[in-house]
């Protein structure tokens, strides 16, 4: 028996199992681990790579997979942790907490890291204004966007996979990135800001996990065994068959193939799409609209049905214009604007592709090539396909060329309006009159169904210590009603998994987004949504709610201004984070009740007390009939915690609703410090 073999043996004995040391007990440092070799290799998890930040004051566990029963030695600032892999090659060893600082490295055997800060860790999940990009709201921060640099300040991003047969070990793919121009256009916007600010308040380092998918549900984040465990929107048996089905590949394998084949027949019954050469068809058209509108064309709508469309834009150009486009960037001409189109484009100028994009949500920026632009005549063409419904441009967005635009974005540059009926249009591809009825076949996002996230892309991070939690996700299947309670499910398992009960969790509630199709009052998902969201955070201690009612944009469901929502998200952390309880929170009711012949609200998180955004009365309440029928009705403000609510219609009300709208511009209610009360609906002496 070889000597190492030998000093394992008598290990394992010492901690009284049967097998190999377990993962949860590192074996202290000893006179028995001299002669034993640490030269095997090991595999760290991607999120304990070069230049993360660990959380400050907190254990600091390290861990990995190497052979079985392999000795490892890990040494972190001073200190030396040695423990043996188990049966499986898993190990783990902690480290005591330690206050902000930095630089480390990070010793593992083989392995070393390097650039190991230590301060403040927030997990960021959701979905795609989780997701959204620094580069996506540039135009709104020109400064900020392309020459803040902060060393102090690191991102760590997961992409987008998905895994059914259980928790991963480790993601997929993943990185840190320092907060320097080179990387910061990359970085989660709403995470970014949140990163400036919170090194501003606390100056200690940041690190920002961020995971999240554009357009998830929130079951795609949930574990399998609380899914098992919840009602879904067919049954008692939704989760339990659905789980099933797709842990087996033949089952997934089959639906992708019927899909793909459903799909393949669906676009072969469209025309072929002639291409925009010539003049034959091409008809005035007026953007911003969709080729459905009656005012698109001067003739009607340029059709009824999806497939593709050209447009085409003629403009003129003077000496000027291209001298200052010489004479600004380097790299580029200008800018072009589109705003959000409907659905995937493919834009030309001057018969040269400039840009594309897949689906409707990103707003088209596209950079112009140097020496593209000339002087004289210039020609725009844009070619839009859209295989469900409509499509068209976005209207209240901006439709311009930048010519010579240089940082910051638009000083000085020499702006051509894109605005207008000076545009031609012609149908490309159409779907025929006959096949009109077709509906657009049923398709399966694979990385939307349950627990397909958690398992690859949550779970693995679980032993990574985070402050707490920023969670702005519900734009997602708005038509359920289970979202509160499915809300208060993952923050229960959440903090199982992180190992921390009182784990701080910050809501960010959905804005204002969409028109409403009638006058207030009005039934809308959005609002049951936000209510849904409020309901959650009041359900669960060490949990806050980020009202964003004022800060949303009503044609675009990924808002540019994720500054100020980053700030209030701070706000929300310190108080729960950080024990400041001075830090400003939105109004949010906590108990409404009968006075007289009027409702009584009482508000908390009124701070130096409630006031409108306008010197007005609150406006956009409404109150219920028996009949759970809604009327307008008349507010005041009470002092600084209450607003009384009457009308004078001839009923008792249930139940009283505010900012109950997809859009509701007239609510005003707010606090001293500006923060806007969010939409909700209680029922009569309901107490929170």
């Amino acid at each position: 028996m070889s000597k190492q073999i030998l000093i394992a043996v008598l290990l394992i004995l010492g901690t009284g199992s049967c097998g190999m040391a377990p993962r949860q007990e590192p074996v202290a440092a000893s006179g028995l681990f001299r002669e034993v070799s640490y030269e095997t290799p090991v595999t760290l998890p991607r999120v304990l790579g070069d230049g993360m930040v660990l959380q400050r004051d907190h254990p600091i566990p390290v861990w990995g997979r190497t052979s079985p029963g392999a000795a490892v030695k890990v040494t972190f600032a001073g200190a030396v942790q040695r423990t043996l892999a188990d049966q499986e090659g898993h190990w783990n060893v902690s480290f005591p907490p330690m206050h902000a600082g930095g630089p480390y490295v990070l010793t593992v055997n083989d392995k070393v890291v390097h650039d190991i800060l230590i301060g403040d860790v927030w997990l960021f999940s959701g979905q795609s204004n989780i997701e959204l990009q620094v580069r996506r709201v540039a135009i709104r921060y020109p400064v900020e966007a392309t020459t803040y640099a902060n060393t102090q300040i690191r991102e760590f991003r997961t992409a987008t996979r998905y895994d059914f047969q259980g928790p991963l070990w480790d993601v997929p793919e993943g990185r840190w990135k320092q907060c320097v121009p080179g990387e910061l256009a990359e970085f989660s916007a709403l995470a970014f800001f949140f990163g400036m600010e919170w090194n501003k308040n606390h100056d200690v380092p940041v690190g920002l996990v961020v995971t999240a998918v554009g357009g998830s549900p929130l079951e795609a984040w949930l574990d399998e065994a609380t899914l098992r465990s919840m009602p879904g929107p067919t049954g008692p048996d939704h989760y339990p068959g659905l789980l099933d089905a797709l842990r087996r590949n033949t089952w997934v394998d089959s639906v992708k193939q019927a899909e793909a084949r459903a799909m393949a027949h669906y676009r072969s019954l469209f025309t072929p799409d002639p291409g925009p050469e010539g003049s034959r068809g091409w008809v005035p058209y007026r953007v911003p609209s969709f080729w459905n509108q009656e005012d698109a064309t001067p003739e009607g709508p340029l059709s009824l049905l999806p497939g593709s469309a050209w447009f085409k834009n003629a403009f003129d150009l003077t000496e000027a214009h291209i001298s200052h486009a010489q004479a600004a960037a380097p790299d580029r001409d200008g800018m072009l604007l589109l705003g959000t189109l409907t659905d995937a484009d493919r834009t030309f100028l001057n018969g040269r592709e400039i840009g594309s994009t897949g689906y409707q949500y990103p707003p088209r920026i596209y950079t112009i090539p140097k020496g593209l632009l000339k002087a004289g005549h210039n020609e725009l063409l844009v070619r839009l396909e859209n295989f469900w419904g409509p499509g068209g441009f976005t209207a209240g967005k901006d439709h311009a060329l930048y010519i010579g635009a240089v940082h910051p974005f638009y000083d000085n540059a020499d702006t051509v309006s894109l605005s207008g009926n000076n545009w031609m249009a012609r149908r490309g591809s159409t779907l025929p009159a006959a096949s009109a009825d077709v509906p657009f076949p049923a398709t399966t996002t694979w990385h939307y169904q349950p627990a397909g996230l958690y398992n690859a892309l949550l779970a693995p991070l679980t032993q990574f210590p985070v402050k707490g939690v920023v969670w702005y996700q519900g734009e997602s299947e708005t038509h359920r009603r289970d979202y509160d309670r499915m809300l208060c499910a993952l923050i229960d398992r959440w903090r199982r998994d992180w190992k921390k009960d009182a784990l701080p969790f910050v809501i960010v509630q959905l804005p204002d987004y969409m028109k409403d199709y009638g006058p207030w009052p009005v039934e809308t998902d959005w609002a049951c949504r936000r209510d849904e969201q409020r309901r959650a955070a009041e359900a669960r201690e060490h949990t806050a709610l980020v009202v964003t009612l004022d800060l949303g944009e009503w044609n675009d469901v990924h808002p540019l201004n994720k500054k100020d929502v980053a700030l209030r998200v701070v706000a929300a952390a310190e108080y729960l984070g950080m024990g400041n309880h001075r830090a400003p929170l939105s109004p949010i009711p906590r108990k409404v009740a009968w006075k007289g012949n009027r409702v009584v609200i009482t508000f908390a998180h009124t701070g130096k007390g409630l006031a409108t955004r306008d010197g007005l009365d609150p406006s956009h309440f409404a109150l219920a009939d028996g009949k759970g029928r809604y009327f307008r009705a008349q507010a005041r403000i009470r002092g600084k915690r209450k607003v009384e609510v009457w009308t004078e219609q001839d009923f008792s009300p249930v139940a009283v609703r505010y900012a109950w709208a997809n859009d509701p511009t007239e609510a005003n209610l707010q606090n001293v410090a500006g923060l806007p009360a969010g939409t909700f609906e209680l029922k009569m002496n309901e107490k929170k």
